[in-house]
């Protein structure tokens, strides 16, 4: 269970952290856009978040708009309410200062989140070009792993191969994992836990975004 306590901003928010922000107040801009924290003056207390964007397009936020800001790392979600004070050019990059937060709310999660989530893709038994792929469907998704139904029997501690289409701008390219879980068959195929292994840090991190993304989503459905 998440557990949500208030923190002082100064001890989280950091350069470099990824952003999400969400606008609920204007009609023109209402949405969630991608973002990441690209400055911070401390001595004016205002933080520089990246110029979003949505769909490939940047997305300039006009002054006085309010907004939800999420931050977040591999443990933790960061949230306060505020304002853009406009766009900014610094230092040869356009950002949208918002005040510095004197607290921010701080929600802990386990090191992977799970989220429910069908997705079709294929799998390997070999890395090489020319091994035979497998039709799957994702159950859940983690930023460390998949439950998958597949017609294909595998065994635990197989090393596979993935290939999955998470959204136009994430995938992942025949990621080596693990069959570490069989769960009780279905009449869709054989399930199976899957642990994703030597998972690059830039990819992780992106992982990570994406299923924080969704679950925002969710939340907001709810």
């Amino acid at each position: 269970m998440a557990y949500v306590e208030l923190i002082e901003a100064e001890k989280a928010l950091k350069i470099g952290l990824p952003a999400l922000i969400r606008i609920t107040l204007v009609k023109e801009l209402e949405g969630e856009y991608k973002s990441n924290v690209v400055d911070i003056d401390t001595a004016r207390r205002i933080l520089f978040l990246s110029i979003p964007s949505y769909k490939g397009r940047f997305v300039p936020i006009p002054k006085g708009v309010r907004m939800t800001v999420n931050l977040f790392d591999r443990s933790s979600i960061y949230e306060f309410d505020t304002v853009s004070l406009g766009v900014i050019k610094r230092d040869n990059m356009y950002a949208i200062p918002v005040p510095f937060p004197e607290n921010v709310r701080k929600t802990e999660r386990r090191k992977f989140v799970r989220i429910p989530l069908y997705l079709e893709g294929r799998f390997y038994l070999s890395n090489e070009p020319d091994a035979e792929s497998y039709a799957f469907t994702t159950r859940n998704f983690s930023a460390g792993g998949l439950l998958m139904v597949t017609k294909k029997y595998l065994s635990v501690g197989d090393i596979i191969y993935i290939d999955l289409k998470l959204d136009n701008e994430l995938s992942l390219n025949k990621q080596k994992s693990k069959v570490v879980r069989q769960d009780e068959p279905t009449d869709e195929g054989f399930m199976y836990g899957v642990q994703f292994i030597d998972l690059s840090p830039a990819l992780e991190k992106a992982l990570v975004r994406f299923v924080f993304q969704k679950e925002i989503k969710m939340k907001a459905i709810k």
